[in-house]
């Protein structure tokens, strides 16, 4: 051995401690040996900056536990506490892994030609997945649950509820501040609980994707989503989301904001999932209208905000209602409000006159020649007004009439008259059998069907073509069914003065049958009558002289609740020919 090479090796030896100190803190390997970088794990189980940290941390954990044990031990104690919350979660992740995704990707794979390159994200908080796995407990463990709820959760959570509420008020007190800050954010996507599918593959067939549509509906249980793909790219995805809802209450500012916009065709109805609104065209999509619903789901409210739109634009409407359902319509201009039989006969014969009279003229003129106004006919009830007006006919047909009413026969005209016309009509009924309506022939003419609180026979009666989904129990949620596609809406509800105000802010033309229907206020009950001295009797009095037909006793013409409404003029002349007879 040389002096130079004697010379090198004192040099190494010399700064050997260095040289493995320098690896300890930097978190090298001790040897020295190459293949473990300091940010990624390379050969090594933890990456360089992690070793770094742990032998760091050792001596530093060491030396403040000698120098403040009692500090170390909380601390310790809240870092164990931490970690085991953590490893629970942890553990709850992994079962929710193996009983959902898991499963899933193994069923997916195999049938695409991969094993590897599908990824599946599902959100615990879909649905009720991670209630199902909770195994039921025993009653030791519901006596300890209820004794944390009670004693020790309130204490636990009373800091974070009440930082939570501080945050809150901070936000609600810079809210004119941060407002204006919206200006200039993007609009993100938010999506909320949902399942998402990525697949290394530029495409999918049709087939395919029918088949992990199928094995994800199965495999993960929960129903009602939105499915959506997207094959741009060099990857395959695919999204299932929450079906949004409609809104809760939809009233006369959403009617008032999308009514002006549309065309003379087209009547806003409500608002549609995600808050979009929803419209009918009586030109596009059907002339006919037929409404089918349990006693009080809001057919009246629905046929009312058809009928309000019709008279804004300078349209008619005919009622034909024994039940006195559209109170908001007695005097309006441009309604002929028909309560009794032989006034819905006379109105249906002459309605098939002004239709068949309008269709004769469409033949020689344009395809966008207009005939005139609308006019929206509004059958109640028509199960029982069928009925009515067969018996009315039954009783005041002559020698030689045709035994079929003709009113029955003018509405089956109409139902198959064109759009030409302009002379729709609007039928409600809770059931709308074939027998109602003239036959199932007469009933294919309802190109709209609305539905709301249905049975499973009356939708597959109806729109069997549609796939019936539940029905909803809030109060005027309907599903309109057009061409075999339904969307669930909540129709818009508008009051009385409500309903008034819109239909007079078009100019229309009286009504014929309208000037022999008496005014909102001058439709009074009995007791009403009493009080306000038209009836110069006591209750029981009046009662006994419509029960005994003492005088000319006054026709009901409608009901509010249990009691008849009673015209005030035809109220007066029963006194006046009571008093007459006394003289007498």
């Amino acid at each position: 051995m040389t002096d130079i090479e004697r010379a090198i090796r004192k040099l190494r030896r010399k700064h050997t401690f260095p040289r493995v100190a320098y690896r300890y803190v930097s978190g090298r390997p001790l040897t020295g040996r190459e293949g473990y970088p300091y940010r990624q794990r390379g050969k090594g189980r933890l990456a360089g900056w992690q070793r770094q940290v742990v032998r760091l941390a050792v001596p530093t954990v060491a030396g403040v536990t000698v120098a403040m044990p009692e500090q170390t031990m909380t601390a310790a104690a809240a870092v164990g506490v931490a970690a085991a919350w953590r490893g629970r979660r942890r553990l709850v992740q992994r079962r929710f892994h193996r009983e959902y995704i898991a499963p899933t990707l193994a069923a997916i794979t195999p049938p695409l030609g991969l094993q590897t390159g599908v990824a599946l994200h599902v959100d615990p908080t879909l649905g009720n997945l991670t209630p199902r796995l909770a195994k039921p407990l025993s009653p030791a463990e519901e006596a300890v649950r209820l004794f944390y709820g009670q004693r020790i959760e309130p204490v636990v959570r009373w800091l974070p509820e009440h930082a939570q509420r501080c945050v809150w008020a901070l936000q609600r007190a810079a809210r004119p501040l941060t407002s204006r800050l919206e200006l200039f954010r993007r609009p993100g996507e938010v999506l909320g609980p949902h399942i998402e599918l990525t697949i290394d593959k530029p495409y999918l067939t049709d087939d395919q994707r029918k088949l992990v549509a199928s094995i994800i509906k199965s495999k993960i249980p929960v129903a009602d989503l939105v499915e959506s793909w997207h094959q741009v790219g060099p990857k395959v995805r695919a999204r299932w989301t929450v079906r949004k809802r409609p809104p809760a209450q939809v009233g006369q500012a959403h009617v008032l904001q999308h009514f002006p916009r549309l065309a003379e065709w087209e009547f806003y109805i409500g608002q549609g999932a995600g808050d979009v609104p929803v419209t009918i065209s009586l030109r596009d999509d059907s002339p006919h209208i037929a409404e089918s619903a349990g006693s009080g789901a809001g057919k009246s409210v629905l046929a009312q905000l058809i009928a309000v739109q019709v008279l804004a634009r300078g349209g008619r409407v005919v009622i034909l209602d024994r039940k006195g359902s559209h109170r908001w319509a007695l005097g309006q201009a441009g309604v002929d409000y028909c309560s009794r039989p032989e006034q819905m006969h006379d109105a249906l014969v002459r309605l098939a006159v002004l239709a068949d009279e309008r269709n004769t003229l469409a033949m020689h003129e344009d395809e966008d020649w207009d005939c005139g106004p609308r006019t929206l006919v509004i059958c109640e009830e028509l199960n029982a007004t069928i009925g009515q007006l067969a018996n009315y006919w039954a009783a005041a047909r002559e020698k030689g009439d045709p035994k079929r009413s003709p009113a029955i026969a003018a509405l089956a005209d109409l139902l198959f008259m064109g759009r030409s016309a302009k002379v729709n009509v609007l039928a409600i009924a809770q059931m709308l059998t074939a027998r109602a309506i003239g036959g199932p022939e007469a009933r294919e003419n309802f190109g709209i069907r609305c539905l709301a609180r249905y049975t499973a026979n009356n939708w597959k009666m109806l729109v069997p073509e549609a796939a019936m989904p539940r029905a909803s129990r809030t109060l005027g949620r309907w599903q309109v069914v057009i061409g075999g596609q339904a969307t669930e809406v909540q129709v818009a509800y508008l009051t009385t003065a409500q309903a008034r105000a819109l239909a007079t802010s078009g100019e229309v033309p009286d009504s014929a049958l309208s000037r022999d229907v008496p005014g909102d206020g001058d439709m009074l009950t009995l007791r009403d009558a009493i009080d306000a001295g038209v009836l110069p009797w006591s209750y029981e009095a009046a009662k006994k002289r419509i029960q005994r037909r003492v005088g000319a006793v006054p026709t009901a013409r409608g009901s509010r609740g249990n009691a008849d409404l009673y015209a005030r003029a035809d109220l007066a002349a029963w006194v006046a020919s009571n008093r007459e007879e006394a003289t007498s």
